[in-house]
């Protein structure tokens, strides 16, 4: 039975941690923030093991078409446009995972959102900057930046190419990543905040969540987490305890 609780699962790259959530959380809404295959060496996962878990999430969508989202990662999208291509990038079934993306790619969005207690929560992968959209699409006022727009515009070359912008902080030679790019970092940075907006993403792995000013939540912490949206919190769903404010990023 669905409670209200929009259950989150961070970057999964291969790790199991999300069919726990599964389980225990029958009933609910989830969101998958993207970046599916290419495990780190360290955590023992293989690219086997991460591909099967693509296909059952993907089983898992098709299941629950109504309450399950899944958004386009940069360790995803870089088997559908190869100038993308980023780390652990598996190039002995790089045409394999081409395909699996490429046949099931009307199940991802770029981006989704949600109201809650007044406030828009918007979900992607790493978070958009106002940098990132100011240098790309200078047109674009604050609220023009919406889950809509962003997922209208896949496909398109322009937008397309503005996803490959990576930011000095991850190696690239952009003062801020794209949405599937941007490093937590880049979110620090004031000047790319967009007001009226709580943001959700993931992508800079860290050992703890970083919850920022009411502005954003990076969540990349090998778990999951929930979004109450009776009273418009994040909580850690092993404690049941709200995610607190934290900007340490060490």
């Amino acid at each position: 039975m669905n409670s209200g609780k929009l259950i989150i699962i961070p970057d999964v790259h291969g790790r199991s941690f999300w069919r726990d959530a599964v389980k225990r959380n029958s009933g609910e809404e989830f969101i998958f923030l993207g970046d599916y295959l290419d495990p780190y060496p360290d955590e023992g996962y293989t690219d086997e093991e991460a591909f099967k878990g693509l296909e059952d999430i993907i089983s898992f969508k098709r299941e629950n078409p109504d309450r399950v989202t899944l958004l386009w990662g940069n360790h995803d999208l870089h088997y559908l446009y190869p100038e993308m291509m980023g780390s652990r990038f598996d190039i002995d079934n790089a045409v394999r995972n081409a395909h699996k993306f490429w046949d099931n790619q009307d199940l991802f969005k770029m981006a989704y959102e949600v109201k809650s207690r007044g406030k828009r929560f918007l979900f992607s992968h790493a978070g958009i900057c106002r940098g990132w959209v100011s240098a790309n699409f200078p047109r674009l006022e604050d609220e023009d930046i919406t889950a809509e727009l962003m997922n209208d515009l896949v496909g398109h070359p322009e937008f397309m190419s503005a996803l490959g912008d990576i930011s000095f902080d991850r190696g690239g030679d952009k003062p801020c990543g794209s949405m599937v790019w941007a490093d937590l970092r880049d979110h620090l940075n004031e000047d790319n905040n967009i007001p009226g907006i709580v943001q959700v993403f993931g992508h800079t792995q860290m050992e703890v969540p970083v919850y920022y000013q009411d502005k954003f939540y990076c969540l990349d912490c090998r778990q999951a987490f929930c979004l109450d949206q009776e009273d418009g919190k994040i909580y850690d769903c092993r404690y049941n305890e709200s995610v607190r404010k934290n900007t340490d990023i060490s």
